[in-house]
């Protein structure tokens, strides 16, 4: 991904580094949904498990996997778009950190999609304000 778009945070994408490239995690609706069927689990299920940090070497690989195809896919970057989970998953394991790095980054990607966090392309959504104000409301 060297002449390719680097993930960008404002926009939702995280990043693991697999043999020295950053490869960016998008999660968008299409990656989420195939997380899903590839695992046969649901993403609430999924989310818990990576924060306690209880996902299998492959479940971990599988959802990397779809979390960068959706980013190659978003930033036209064929190797991305063309990952393997099986290729992702060695990545990972041969990576600093290992296993678990990868699962702390994917679970805190997790945790923000089952929490509404992001839109349906993989954007975060834009925090809510909520505005007080010590004057009372006008009656009609």
């Amino acid at each position: 991904m060297s002449d390719a778009r680097q993930p960008v945070a404002d926009r939702g994408e995280a990043s693991l580094t697999l043999a020295g490239t950053v490869m960016g995690l998008r999660p968008s609706f299409e990656a989420l949904d195939a997380i899903e069927k590839a695992l046969g689990r649901g993403l609430v299920d999924l989310a818990g498990a990576a924060i306690r940090k209880e996902l299998r070497m492959s479940e971990t690989g599988q959802i990397a996997c779809e979390l960068i195809r959706a980013f190659g896919r978003d930033a036209d970057d064929a190797g991305a778009s063309k990952s393997t989970a099986p290729r992702v998953t060695e990545l990972i394991m041969a990576s600093e950190g290992g296993l678990l790095a990868a699962m702390q980054t994917i679970s805190g990607v997790l945790a923000i999609a089952v929490n509404g966090g992001y839109d349906t392309q993989g954007n975060l959504k834009p925090p809510t304000t909520t505005m007080t104000t010590d004057e009372a409301p006008v009656g009609g």
